[in-house]
């Protein structure tokens, strides 16, 4: 393993120049955006729980609201990036992002009222929502298809890199004053605005719609497309555990296992760091496999992860369980949006990546909602709290795999090649 990866990065001034440099400004947007998100949302849910004194339920069903904002501005998001270009919608998401979380910093300076914080995290979630789509669809459009897996590899790398520093950095301003820690994110999304104002341009120079239609009628036609949408079930179910990370698991090794906020940082910081260094060598794994097989090898360490959680007593116990579900995130990420990616036709790719994002974004609201009543119901009976969050992880492993019979090999591996690169 090690041989690998030092063969993997000793290769990255050819990986530098093989690919258009706005997938390395995308890659440092990410970084950037993705630092500021880590330094909150980790302390977010203990926020709202210990210094508001507000129940696990209620904070879960802060998250559920945010879903719904998430999903409607993935949709929205998807569709105005096909028809106005990826580099609007893209700005807008990282401005509004920018303005939510400084307004969310002053809310907790000056007002803490629940309402206002709520509309806030919503508004942050929205915002956010509408990037991804754009992104995803821009990398799509700069890079060779057989590229892609190890294209959007390489975002995952910027995405984590972010999340190896922002959980130190927010578990320290965590403990010293919850305003800094929401004002710091909103100057590191100004960054990301700047770097994507200056350096990326548009990718998606014909925007004409070429097939099924535009607006709600256009969204309502992937209905037709019914292996997709059983995929994207799966994918919502192992998202739903895979965000507990940041909400359920979170206050439950503060308030339960007894680590403190700045022990909470490192765990998250050892999530971005596994990542950083063995995304590389994981999709060389995956260029070997069918896209579902590795979604379900993903989806079974992910439950495996959190039923260590049942046994933990302390700092290590919680770094393993880390550790294993960081492998889950290694094969679920690049394979789910690759394959969503080979799925997609040439003029619907954000529109296809929208609806992906709508279940995804659905999968990890939901999830801190049923997370919060299960905490709540179980904090003292681990075995029924971790063990049916690990359920849902087997489910899906399953899902997954019964879906290899369903899609056209060509759509099902990370090689395809079609005649759909444009350089832009």
């Amino acid at each position: 393993m090690l041989s690998a990866i030092s063969k993997t990065y000793c290769s990255l001034a050819v990986l530098y120049r093989k690919y258009d440099r706005r997938i390395w400004y995308l890659f440092l947007a990410r970084v950037f955006s993705a630092m500021g998100f880590a330094i909150v949302i980790p302390f977010l849910s203990i926020y709202l729980y210990s210094e508001l004194g507000i129940p696990m339920k209620v904070v879960g069903t802060v998250f559920l609201l945010a879903a719904f904002s998430r999903a409607g501005m993935q949709l929205i998001g998807g569709e105005l990036s096909d028809r106005y270009g990826r580099r609007r919608v893209m700005l807008l998401a990282m401005g509004g992002r920018a303005v939510t979380f400084l307004l969310l910093s002053l809310l907790i300076l000056y007002a803490q009222h629940l309402l206002f914080i709520v509309l806030a995290v919503m508004l942050s979630y929205g915002f956010g929502a509408m990037f991804m789509p754009s992104a995803d669809a821009m990398i799509a459009e700069l890079v060779k298809d057989q590229d892609r897996i190890e294209a959007y590899g390489i975002q995952r790398i910027g995405l984590n890199a972010g999340w190896a520093i922002g959980p130190a950095i927010g578990g320290f301003l965590a403990s010293l004053s919850y305003f800094w820690l929401f004002f710091l994110t909103s100057i590191l999304f100004i960054f990301g605005f700047l770097i994507t104002f200056f350096f990326i341009g548009e990718s998606n120079k014909n925007r004409s719609r070429q097939s099924a239609g535009t607006g709600l009628k256009g969204i309502l036609s992937i209905r037709n497309n019914h292996d997709f949408l059983i995929f994207a079930f799966f994918a919502l179910l192992i998202f739903s555990i895979m965000t507990q990370i940041v909400s359920t698991l979170s206050v439950y090794v503060v308030s339960e296992v007894g680590l403190n906020k700045i022990h909470l940082g490192f765990l998250y910081t050892i999530n971005g760091l596994v990542i950083i260094f063995l995304q590389f060598p994981g999709i060389s794994l995956i260029k070997r496999m069918k896209l579902t097989s590795a979604l379900s090898i993903g989806a079974l360490f992910a439950g495996f992860g959190y039923s260590i959680v049942i046994f933990a007593d302390g700092f290590w116990t919680i770094a393993i369980a880390f550790v294993i579900l960081t492998f889950g995130e290694i094969f679920i990420t690049p394979a789910g949006t690759t394959l969503t990616s080979n799925w997609a036709p040439l003029s619907e790719r954000g529109r296809y990546m929208g609806v992906y994002g709508l279940f995804q974004s659905f999968g990890r609201s939901f999830g801190p909602f049923y997370g919060g009543f299960l905490l709540d119901a179980f904090m003292h009976q681990l075995g029924l709290l971790w063990g049916a969050i690990s359920a849902i992880g087997l489910v899906s492993a399953l899902g997954f795999f019964s879906l290899q019979w369903k899609i056209k090999p060509k759509i099902n591996v990370s090689m395809v090649k079609t005649q759909t690169y444009s350089a832009g």
